[in-house]
């Protein structure tokens, strides 16, 4: 194959495909400088710029920012038509540094043959052999090694980037969880943000996370010029898939679940509510795996399957971390570690966040402050280091039904990479959580209540 023709194949694959995990991977191994084709080389620079600053490869975004100048158009269009295939992506990327490589060392053996036989003396021979030799270590990496990345070329075009979030909001830039309070305090979901949701049985775990894939998936997201739904999957290990759709019904509808079990009981006007809540979650791109004991790896295929299929896959959800099938290890918390460790790297292979959700540890039932914090995770150490967010649920009518607080719900901060933490508050009604006020909320969870056993908010 020839220089060029490979050269043009990298570039064609990089445009067809868009920002696959395989252009990852390209991307941070291939230098522009690899490309003797001073367009493919401007092109493949643009694609970078593009890749870093846009989170997207968009052939017609890509050939627009190319200039003006004849022929540039049709030019990135020709290339993008002629892909053998863009599945040999890293094929040929492979070979183009390959190429690249034996270049620069050719170009280093000739420029220093001289400087080494005609040195004036022994110690100029030998310095021109030093210099030679740590040139040839690093032009001699292997040719998938990650290159680093100048500041300057992560800025270039960072303004862009600003005047888009100014344009098109926050959408555009972060997965939005549709409770506002919470989204005030994280700011939303970024792209490869791993987020844990904690809390004791019974305190709304999955309830939640079917919230925010409702609300995810209500939403669309800009893939090149086009607006597409944002998606959702689903890994439930504890429930079938039946079990989450009528959970998710029933959160649509306002109608408890035992209430959708009990369906001979229900009246004509929660039937009309069922209906519609049909309606609008039968127009949601959510999907749901029920399989059970899956390995990280398995969830990782399926995930990265289903994003190439659909690119508008906008978060990813396990339930939950204690039913991932555990690699073999020495010690529990070293195997939790390399699961969790999974988690983060396909949130960032897949630019998609991904939300699981984990049990506490029974400590939290031995406190007279009921309220979790970090360390009550179980393994903690690993999930502290792996996830970005961290989000406790609370909710004090599990422990004292009496309480002024029995239907607020606190979702509690406990660790937010990318800001302080904070507590936001919902109404946890027929197992749903419902918006609430957040000052009259934040009073109530403060009042000791008036039998039971917990702390008030202020020993907290």
């Amino acid at each position: 194959m020839s220089e060029l023709y490979l050269e043009s194949s990298v570039i064609g694959c990089l445009l067809h495909a868009g920002l696959t995990p395989d252009a990852y991977d390209v991307l941070g191994s291939v230098e522009p400088a690899a490309f003797t084709n001073s367009f493919y080389s401007r092109l493949y620079t643009e694609i970078k710029r593009q890749a870093n600053q846009k989170k997207m490869i968009d052939a017609l975004l890509v050939a627009e920012a190319m200039g003006n100048e004849p022929g540039i158009f049709s030019n990135v269009m020709e290339t993008v038509k002629s892909v053998p295939s863009a599945a040999n992506l890293k094929g040929y990327a492979k070979s183009l540094n390959e190429k690249f490589m034996v270049r620069n060392f050719a170009k280093l053996m000739e420029s220093h043959y001289d400087k080494i036989t005609s040195a004036h003396n022994h110690d100029a021979a030998m310095e021109g052999i030093q210099d030679f030799t740590r040139q040839i270590m690093n032009i001699s990496r292997p040719v998938d090694e990650a290159v680093p990345v100048r500041v300057s070329d992560l800025l270039d075009g960072y303004m862009d980037t600003l005047e888009k979030r100014v344009s098109d909001g926050d959408e555009s830039y972060t997965v939005k969880t549709g409770i506002e309070p919470l989204d005030d305090i994280t700011g939303g979901l970024n792209d490869t943000d791993l987020i844990i949701i904690a809390a004791r049985p019974g305190m709304g775990k999955t309830e939640m996370a079917l919230k925010i894939a409702e609300a995810v998936a209500q939403r669309s997201v800009t893939l090149g010029t086009e607006q597409v739904k944002r998606g959702v999957l689903i890994f439930s290990m504890e429930m079938q898939a039946q079990q989450v759709v009528e959970r998710q019904l029933a959160n649509a509808s306002n109608v408890s679940v035992s209430m959708l079990r009990k369906a001979s009981h229900l009246a004509d006007e929660d039937w009309g509510r069922i209906s519609m809540g049909i309606a609008q979650l039968a127009d949601l791109d959510v999907w749901v795996v029920d399989a059970t004991n899956l390995t990280i790896d398995q969830i990782r295929a399926v995930a990265t399957r289903h994003k190439n299929k659909y690119p508008g896959l906008s978060l990813i959800m396990a339930d939950y971390l204690g039913l991932i099938k555990k690699p073999s290890a020495e010690r529990n918390d070293l195997a939790i570690g390399e699961i969790t460790r999974g988690l983060k790297t396909m949130a960032m292979e897949l630019n998609t966040p991904v939300v699981c959700l984990s049990q506490l540890s029974r400590d939290v039932e031995k406190r007279p402050n009921k309220r979790p914090v970090n360390a009550d995770l179980r393994d903690s150490g690993s999930i502290e280091q792996d996830a970005d967010g961290i989000w406790f649920i609370y909710r004090d009518g599990v422990y004292n039904p009496d309480s002024a607080a029995a239907d607020v719900a606190e979702i509690i901060v406990g660790k937010n990479r990318h800001g302080p933490g904070g507590v936001a508050y919902q109404r946890f009604h027929n197992g749903h959580f419902k918006d609430i006020d957040q000052v009259e909320a934040a009073m109530l969870a403060r009042e000791k209540p008036e039998r039971g056993g917990h702390a008030s908010r202020r020993d907290f």
